[in-house]
């Protein structure tokens, strides 16, 4: 017997109160019933697509295996972003595991011509990466340009607490070792060696 994994969500409450998640729930039952399959949904109310981490869609992945095909309606419903989207569908690709949306034409890794569709969304998303990276690269060049900093601050530690860089120098101006400091400080032995290099000693 196919198990399907139907997958629905709706990104606010009031979506929830105007039937959005029921209407998608009946499109998907229609679609199992037709064909005999069995049907497992996971619900997501009020959660944004935006993100991946969401409780029904994370318990629907950890369960995986079970399912032979995972349906959703449209593909905003499972993701906004057409990464998002195409590693989740790779991820089931892997385990052997159909994807379909019954309103987005083509969309169906069950058929040669849903996989074709894939491979051609997937080099769109490749591109999308790539102007991501740029963009990225080419603020963060203007930001060095006008003097920004990237990084943490000298003596600031990971959890988001700073050392005493005055009693830092003065260890140091007594003679002992950036290793030594850092063991009387309580801290690992980088920050510390920042603000001795900062300060050129």
């Amino acid at each position: 017997m196919t198990m399907v994994y139907g997958y629905v969500r709706a990104s606010t409450i009031e979506e929830v109160k105007q039937g959005s998640n029921e209407g998608q729930k009946e499109l998907i039952e229609k679609f199992c019933k037709e064909r005999g399959y069995d049907l497992k949904i996971y619900e997501d109310q009020a959660e944004s697509g935006a993100s991946t981490d969401r409780p029904a869609f994370q318990k629907m992945l950890s369960e995986i295996d079970g399912a032979n095909i995972v349906v959703i309606t449209k593909i905003d419903r499972m993701a906004r972003s057409l990464i998002d989207l195409l590693n989740t569908i790779k991820l089931l690709e892997k385990k052997g595991i159909g994807f379909i949306s019954l309103q987005d034409k083509g969309i169906d890794t069950t058929s040669p011509n849903g996989k074709l569709l894939l491979q051609i969304l997937g080099a769109f998303a490749e591109f999308e990466r790539n102007l991501i990276n740029q963009r990225t690269r080419a603020g963060k060049e203007k930001a060095k340009m006008k003097g920004v900093k990237f990084g943490r601050p000298r003596g600031k530690l990971k959890n988001g607490k700073f050392i005493d860089e005055k009693m830092v120098l003065e260890l140091k101006q007594k003679g002992l070792s950036a290793r030594a400091i850092s063991k009387v400080m309580g801290c690992s032995i980088t920050p510390v060696l920042k603000i001795i290099k900062g300060n050129k000693l």
